[in-house]
């Protein structure tokens, strides 16, 4: 007879058990002619694309930003490239490295991109206060800190997810309003 899991263990088989389906709630899912103009794009040539927003990387970055292999960031990368969606550029302070950047194109793509996910994620939350969202925020960036794996986030992003002080009636302040 084995013995019964410790509570610790039971609390993890049942995130593991909802793991994917969580994830599956916050994709994005464009409708099918968004698809079809956006050249039947995959989510790893999006969640590319979005990578490249902020400016410029080279492979070695991009494929860090995924979790993928540089042979797999290469394949994604041409894949782009050949649709016109990225450009490659040699690197001017060091012309061994090759940096990639959006093209125009891929630059709104990933404008109204950005726009359907952050809708989604709207959606999906729409339910829950804002307490227990600064709490998920946070256990969110102590599992990505534990991974090491730092969250990129804007300026407005980071005053969002950190409180700034709780008032003496126990409500959270966020950017210096009571909550």
């Amino acid at each position: 007879m084995r013995p019964r899991p410790s509570v610790r263990d039971q609390l993890v088989a049942r995130i593991a058990d909802m793991a994917p389906a969580v994830r599956r709630v916050f994709e994005v899912r464009p409708s099918r002619e968004e698809r079809t103009r956006w050249s039947s794009l995959t989510v790893h040539q999006l969640e590319a694309l979005v990578a490249l927003q902020q400016g410029s990387l080279t492979m070695g970055k991009l494929c860090e930003h995924l979790d993928i292999s540089e042979s797999a960031g290469t394949a994604l990368s041409d894949r782009l490239v050949a649709r016109g969606m990225v450009v490659r550029e040699v690197d001017l302070s060091d012309r061994r490295v090759v940096r990639l950047s959006l093209s125009k194109e891929a630059r709104a793509m990933v404008d109204r991109f950005q726009s359907l996910k952050r809708k989604r994620i709207a959606e999906v939350l729409a339910g829950i206060d804002d307490e227990d969202l600064v709490t998920l925020i946070r256990i969110h960036e102590r599992i990505l800190a534990r991974a090491g794996i730092g969250p990129q986030r804007t300026r407005e992003d980071q005053d969002m997810s950190a409180p700034e002080d709780e008032g003496r009636d126990g409500h959270m302040e966020l950017n210096g309003s009571r909550q």
